[in-house]
């Protein structure tokens, strides 16, 4: 059979994936601790790092393989010692460690980074955090403490550099060094959006320039054969040691060693055979690397340029036209272009038809320019590793060359992506897609780039079309009829209502959840494939109604998701506090309409309409949250109430407004609980007045506030309404279908 190891590679990979479908969460079984709870660890040092602290100080984590605890199928814990003048012991030491025991985050909103996850597929078990070692036997590992020293060595020179700036030097760290940690976010994200972020990973390209480069050089020294091959693959090795091996590296540096050894053992070198020797020693090491977007993408990527890219070649082939051609045609330099433009389109076209899956399962948007931009970029990479390389290991003075060289070219880089990045309809938000509908995706584009269907014209053109047609199918997804989503964003309000393709955001804050905007809301509106809301309602300015909206602000100045609408409660110029001032002038130096809404005045999406009943018109208050803006929602039969904080005389203006329009307000399905649940307001003649059939509250789990009340989860139970509760739900997602309501949490489902 040819290439046996590829469908071997496949059965293994099958039974891995259904092992895993059925005991996951087997991986996250940990020892019982608290959060915060101090406690001790045994174990030795198998590796270390370090990264820039919350102070500015050097912050050193170390990962340990612990002797006095099980933590299961995991191998690690890891460690960040206290910041200042610690001990860092050496790799091989063997330790006793003190510190705070913390557990990764646990999703709870769809298209949040799952951390428990990620770390699981690095088989890192917990963190301990402030750590400090109080017991050492002083031992040491000394290939690959040497190795370390090499390393923070390497990037001393690149900080040392007179011509590299800060940025250029992180940059550079991560291309070569595979160190992201001083890389700034704003940078990252900059290179993610631009659909050039595989540059920084340690790969195939590293080998070649590296570890093919040390091969040529020795074969032409004209050494034995075993010496021009092994000394490549050890250096390699201690190459992908000194970085941390990932799944990339091994990947590369595993189909380097078979490429190398290959004619050494008098055989011939199969791509595709190297591949699945490192996808089977991968997932056999670890199972959840089938859920680790880096290693899928590192495989679908070589995929892409080994087996779709011939095939697309032979798709698209330019027809013969039996033109007479003359000697020389084909040697202009207008040919010659053509041929590497048409060569660099169709090699893009075929790692995005590969990757597009992993896209869809993991990032949810896919930058429509990336294929202009990296066919601009790419060809640089190599000059760029090589310039920095001699950063690396000629500091001072004799890296200014190098230095100037790859500071260029990554200025060139920075603004070859804010182009891309500023173009209007750059990034296409394509939602996530479930495995179902990506193995369809996957059949049909299997059957467009084989011969199953012909190899004739018209065969070619039905296969094209198909081609076409799997692309679409994948990144189109349906809009609901109406969906309303109460995000789980700690202690505070986040709440999405999409009503078919127009969409309206009511608050986005937290007090208790750093960066929620970043990490909460904006991935939750990728998931949903969302990339326009068409308004942002604000109830009042308090910190953790605003802060997330801020940073989708920051997001759109970027080129992210754009606000085509801000609208704020209408009260006078003496309610108007800081945040308030500040919402209205982030919103207009970005060019977002500001309009202001009070009692009477209607807001209108889709099918769907959201009638004001607070603020009055220039109200005056002490507090913000008694102008909360209350927005009753009508479509069809399904009526709701969005209350924000309200409480105080907003909570008395509501009731008389209620009061004086008994039927407007008969039949209400879903009341969205004012201020977190605080028994302050929604009291028991509110209640009687709307009777909702449903409440939902969104609070912080273990909220400092006691937030809901047990007053009003008494009052909420004694009228009969179901009780949603982001804190013990996390996202809860409602579904109005004609028949009635579903509700959905994020972990379980269950309808009303």
């Amino acid at each position: 059979m040819k290439r046996p190891l590829c469908p071997v590679a496949l059965v293994i990979t099958a039974i891995v994936f259904i092992y895993l479908r059925i005991s996951l969460t087997d991986f996250y079984k940990i020892p019982d601790f608290k959060d915060g709870e101090t406690g001790f660890i045994t174990g030795v040092v198998t590796r270390k790092e370090a990264r820039p602290g919350p102070s500015g100080d050097s912050l050193n984590i170390i990962y340990v393989v612990p002797q006095n605890i099980s933590i299961g199928k995991m191998k690690y814990i890891m460690c960040s010692l206290k910041e200042g003048e610690v001990y860092v012991p050496s790799v091989g030491e063997h330790v006793k460690i003190r510190g705070k025991f913390t557990s990764f985050k646990e999703v709870r909103n769809p298209g949040e980074f799952d951390s428990r996850l990620y770390y699981a597929t690095l088989k890192i078990a917990f963190k301990l955090n402030n750590a400090e070692v109080t017991e050492s036997d002083r031992s040491e590992d000394v290939l690959r403490e040497k190795l370390y020293s090499l390393k923070m060595l390497l990037e001393q020179n690149l900080d040392l550099n007179p011509v590299l700036a800060e940025s250029d030097a992180a940059v550079l760290k991560a291309m070569i060094l595979g160190d992201k940690a001083f890389m700034d976010d704003d940078i990252k994200d900059m290179y993610k959006n631009s659909g050039i972020m595989h540059i920084l990973a340690v790969s195939g390209l590293h080998i070649s320039i590296i570890g093919m480069g040390i091969y040529r050089a020795l074969r032409k020294c004209k050494l034995s054969p075993f010496i021009y091959t092994i000394v490549p693959i050890v250096v390699m090795y201690l190459y992908g040691e000194m970085c941390g091996i990932g799944s990339s590296s091994f990947r590369a540096i595993c189909m380097f060693v078979i490429r190398l050894l290959a004619p050494l053992l008098g055989r011939t070198y199969d791509i595709l055979s190297g591949l699945a020797v490192a996808e089977i020693l991968l997932i056999l090491d670890c199972p959840l690397y089938l859920y680790n977007s880096g290693f899928l993408f590192s495989f679908c990527a070589v995929i892409g340029v080994t087996v779709v890219r011939p095939s697309m070649e032979k798709l698209f082939e330019k027809r013969k036209s039996g033109k007479l051609k003359f000697s020389g045609d084909e040697d202009t330099v207008r040919f010659r272009l053509y041929l590497k433009i048409h060569s660099g389109i169709l090699l893009g076209l075929s790692i995005m038809i590969s990757t597009l899956p992993i896209y869809v399962l993991f990032y949810y948007t896919y930058p429509l320019f990336s294929l202009i931009s990296n066919m601009i970029i790419v060809p640089l990479v190599s000059i760029l590793m090589i310039a920095g390389i001699l950063c690396l290991i000629a500091p001072g003075l004799p890296g200014i060359l190098p230095g100037i060289l790859a500071h260029g070219i990554l200025i060139f880089y920075k603004t070859v992506c804010c182009v891309q990045t500023v173009i209007p309809g750059n990034m296409l938000y394509i939602g996530h897609a479930g495995p179902v509908k990506i193995a369809c995706y996957c059949v049909a584009v299997g059957i467009s780039l084989s011969g199953l269907l012909g190899k004739n014209v018209r065969a070619k053109y039905l296969r094209r079309m198909l081609l076409a047609a799997s692309i679409i199918f994948l990144i189109y997804t349906p809009k609901p009829g109406l969906m309303i989503s109460a995000l789980y964003v700690g202690q505070g309000d986040g709440i999405v209502i999409e009503d078919g393709r127009e969409r309206i955001l009511i608050d986005g804050g937290s007090s208790s959840e750093k960066k929620v905007g970043k990490y909460s809301i904006i991935p939750y509106l990728k998931y949903r494939g969302i990339g326009r809301i068409d308004a942002a309602v604000v109830t009042h300015e308090d910190k953790d109604h605003i802060s997330g909206l801020l940073e989708i602000m920051d997001d759109m100045e970027k080129g992210g998701i754009r606000i085509k609408r801000l609208i704020l409660p209408d009260v006078s110029d003496a309610s108007r506090g800081e945040n308030y001032r500040e919402l209205e002038t982030r919103a207009q130096s970005i060019g977002i309409p500001v309009s202001y809404i009070s009692v009477g005045e209607e807001i209108t999406i889709g099918k769907s309409s959201f009638l004001c009943i607070n603020p009055n018109m220039n109200m005056t208050t002490e507090g913000a949250n008694a102008y909360s803006t209350v927005l009753l929602m009508k479509r069809g039969s399904f009526k709701a109430l969005f209350t924000g904080d309200v409480e105080q005389e907003g909570q008395e203006n509501i009731k008389k407004i209620i009061s004086d329009n008994t039927a407007l307000f008969e039949d209400i399905t879903l009341l969205k609980v004012a201020h977190h649940g605080s028994k302050y307001t929604t009291d028991e003649e509110f209640l009687s007045l709307i009777k909702p059939k449903i409440a939902l509250i969104s609070c912080g789990e273990n909220n400092t506030y006691g937030h809901p009340h047990d007053e009003v989860i008494e009052r909420l139970e004694n009228i009969g309404s179901k009780i949603y509760r982001t804190d013990e739900s996390g996202a809860v997602i409602f579904r109005i279908k004609n028949d009635g309501i579903e509700a959905e949490f994020f972990r379980s489902k269950e309808t009303g």
